[in-house]
């Protein structure tokens, strides 16, 4: 029997974000910091609690070049990221992958957009899993 290679273990890291009232029908936003360069892999969510519609999920990332401004470019639209209210109940996990390759640089920001729910009181935890390299 071969011996699975543990840098593959190693190669896949996250970052994560907890975004209160992501459940609203108006739309919130999370922030979370890429903590490695590497090629986004994929992008998810799970509520805390029963989401019973439709709700969408954006993606931007931005590399902090201008000291002024922040510039964000759209990974995951939300034609990808709609998931029906079947998917969306307390702790299911809701994952999307980037269309095309995406790579990010270590300390780029990470930006959720979430809309399309019923309830405001219901948050979320965004996560992103990305390839070193």
């Amino acid at each position: 029997m071969a011996i699975p290679d543990v840098r593959n273990n190693l190669q896949l890291t996250h970052a994560t974000a907890y975004v209160s009232a992501a459940g609203t029908s108006t739309g919130k936003k999370g922030v979370t910091i890429a903590p490695v360069r590497g090629r986004v892999v994929e992008c998810g969510f799970a509520f805390d609690s029963l989401c019973a519609s439709a709700v969408t999920l954006t993606v931007d990332v931005g590399d902090q070049t201008s000291s002024t401004a922040s510039t964000f470019t759209q990974i995951i639209s939300s034609t990808l990221g709609t998931f029906a209210s079947t998917a969306t109940f307390e702790g299911g996990i809701c994952s999307v992958q980037p269309a095309s390759n995406v790579y990010v640089n270590a300390g780029d920001i990470i930006r959720p957009t979430f809309s399309g729910g019923n309830a405001a009181a219901i948050n979320a935890t965004f996560y992103t899993i990305i390839r070193r390299g």
